[in-house]
C-alpha cells in the first residue's frame, strides 16, 4: 500500500543530501517522493535521515522512513519508526494500517489485527483496515473471520475486487467450493485481466470435477500471460483427465518451454505416453523427469511400468527397487514388483512381496488372490485357502478366488468341497460352465483349472 503523493519527476535526478539545508520542506518531500516511488529506497532513506536532523520531530519524516524500509524489505525495523510516527501523531489512521502490514510481513498476525483494531476505532469504515485484517486472519487459517471481513468490504464497496479474490481462497480451503467459484467470477468481472485469478478457478474447477471449465480457466490465464508455466500444466492436467492425452502431451511441452526444469511437467508427459502405450517414448521422460528429481519414486514407478511392458522384467525390477527405496510404504510399488518377479519365475521372493501388500493394504483382494495363487505354485495350498477367504470375504463375488479354491480342494482330492467351489465360481460367471461328470472327470476338471 502506498500513500506518497503522486508526483511526476524525473527519477534520475541525483541529490546531494549535503545540500538539504538549501532546500525547503516541501521540496525535500517531493524528492524523497519520487526516489520511493522509482524503488530508489537507499537514496531516499539517506535523504530522510539528513532531513530528520534538521526536523527531528516530523511524524511524516518517520512515516516515510518506515514505508522505505518496508521498500527494503526490512519489515521489523520499519515497525520502530511507525511507533516514532505514532507516537507524534497518534489520530493517523494509515499510521496503523501500514504497521499493521509490516507486523503481518513479520509474521506477528495477532498483533497485526490489533493495529488495525485501533485504525478502525478512529474510522470504523476505513475498507483497508478491514481488508487487511481478513488477510492477517487468512494467514493463521481463521478463514470465518477472514470471509466476515471481506464481506463487510464488498458491503462498503461491493467494487473492491481484491476482496472477492480473497474470498475465492477462502471458500476453497475450506471446500465450499461453489462459493469459491462464484466469488472468483465477481472477482473477474472487476478485474478480467488477472490471470491469477483465472488460475486458481480453474483449480477450483479442476477439484469440482468441472475439466471442461476448468479448461476454459486455464486458457483465458494463459490469454493473459502466455509463459504462465503453472497455468500450461494444469491445462495439461484437465485434457488428460478427459482422456484427451495428446492435447495434454502438447500442454505440459508448453510448460516445460517456460519452466524446463519442471520434473512433474516431464513426468505427466511420460505418464501419457504410457497411457498411449508409446513405452519407449514414455521411459524418455520418465529418464528426464528423473534427471531432475530423482528423490520423485513415482518417475521410477512409472519407468518400472513401461519395462515391464516391454517384457523387461529385471529392468522393471530395478526401478521397483529404487521407487521402494524412496517409499516403503506404498503398497501398488510391492504388488507391482511382486507381478514382476512372479513372471521371471522367482516365487519365494514374489511371496515376500506379496506379503508387503497386504500388511500395507489389508483390502486389496486382488493381492489377496495372487498371494494365494503364488503359495499354490509353492505348494503351500493351506496356507493359500486362508487367503482366498480372506479374498472372498473383502469380495464375495470373485470367482476367480472360487476357482482356485476348486482346483485345490481337487489336488487334496476333496472331491465333493472342490465342487462346491466350482458350482459357486459357475453361478457368479456362468458363462464358464461346461459339461463334465464331476463325479467322474474330477482330474480333467484339475486339468482345466490348472491351465486357466
Amino acid at each position: 500500500m502506498n500513500y506518497f503523493d503522486d508526483i511526476e519527476y524525473n527519477a534520475d535526478d541525483n541529490f546531494d543530501s549535503g545540500e538539504l539545508s538549501n532546500l525547503d520542506s516541501e521540496s525535500t518531500e517531493e524528492k524523497i517522493n519520487i526516489l520511493y516511488e522509482n524503488g530508489k529506497f537507499e537514496e531516499a532513506l539517506k535523504l530522510i535521515d539528513s532531513y530528520l536532523m534538521f526536523s527531528p520531530y516530523s511524524s511524516e519524516a518517520y512515516y516515510k522512513k518506515a514505508l522505505v524500509l518496508d521498500g527494503l524489505g526490512l519489515h521489523g525495523e520499519a515497525i520502530e519508526f511507525y511507533d516514532k510516527a505514532i507516537s507524534l501523531n497518534p489520530n493517523d489512521v494509515e499510521l496503523y494500517i501500514n504497521k499493521g502490514i509490516s507486523l503481518d510481513n513479520t509474521g506477528n498476525y495477532t498483533q497485526a489485527i490489533n493495529n488495525f483494531k485501533r485504525a478502525l476505532e478512529i474510522e470504523s469504515g476505513n475498507q483497508d483496515a478491514i481488508f487487511n485484517s481478513g488477510l492477517s486472519y487468512e494467514r493463521m487459517e481463521q478463514f470465518e473471520e477472514a470471509i466476515a471481513c471481506f464481506e463487510k468490504v464488498i458491503e462498503i464497496n461491493y467494487k473492491f475486487a481484491d476482496a472477492y479474490y480473497e474470498l475465492g481462497y477462502c471458500y476453497d480451503f475450506l471446500d465450499e467450493l461453489e462459493s469459491s467459484v462464484d466469488a472468483y467470477e465477481k472477482h473477474l468481472e472487476l478485474n478480467p485481466l488477472n490471470y491469477n485469478a483465472w488460475y486458481n478457478q480453474g483449480i477450483v474447477l479442476n477439484r469440482q470435477g468441472k475439466f471442461l471449465k476448468a479448461i476454459e480457466s486455464y486458457e483465458m490465464a494463459i490469454a493473459v500471460k502466455k509463459d504462465f508455466a503453472s497455468a500450461w500444466y494444469n491445462l495439461g492436467n484437465a485434457y488428460s483427465a478427459i482422456g484427451r492425452l495428446r492435447k495434454g502431451i502438447e500442454c505440459y511441452e508448453f510448460s516445460i518451454k517456460y519452466n524446463n526444469n519442471d520434473s512433474y511437467a516431464y513426468h505427466n508427459i511420460a505418464n501419457a505416453f504410457y497411457e498411449l502405450s508409446d513405452y519407449d517414448i514414455a521411459i524418455n521422460y520418465f529418464n528426464e523427469a528423473i534427471n531432475l528429481n530423482n528423490g520423485n519414486y513415482d518417475s521410477y514407478f512409472g519407468r518400472g511400468s513401461c519395462y515391464y511392458n516391454k517384457g523387461e522384467y529385471e529392468q522393471a525390477i530395478k526401478d521397483y527397487d529404487s521407487a521402494i527405496a524412496l517409499n516403503k510404504d506404498y503398497s501398488e510399488i510391492w504388488y507391482s514388483k511382486a507381478d514382476t518377479l512372479m513372471s521371471v519365475g522367482r516365487i519365494d521372493e514374489a511371496i515376500e512381496s506379496y506379503k508387503k501388500v497386504i500388511a500395507l493394504d489389508d483390502t486389496n483382494h486382488e493381492a489377496f488372490y495372487d498371494y494365494a495363487c503364488a503359495l499354490v505354485d509353492s505348494k503351500r495350498n493351506e496356507e493359500a485357502l486362508v487367503l482366498l477367504d480372506k479374498c472372498i470375504e473383502i469380495k464375495p463375488d470373485m470367482a476367480d478366488a472360487y476357482y482356485e479354491k476348486a482346483k485345490i480342494f481337487f489336488l487334496k482330492k476333496e472331491i465333493e468341497s472342490g465342487l462346491e467351489m466350482l458350482e459357486i465360481a459357475f453361478l457368479l460367471r456362468p458363462q464358464d460352465k461346461f459339461e463334465y461328470d464331476f463325479e467322474k472327470d474330477w482330474q480333467k476338471i484339475i486339468e482345466f483349472l490348472v491351465k486357466r
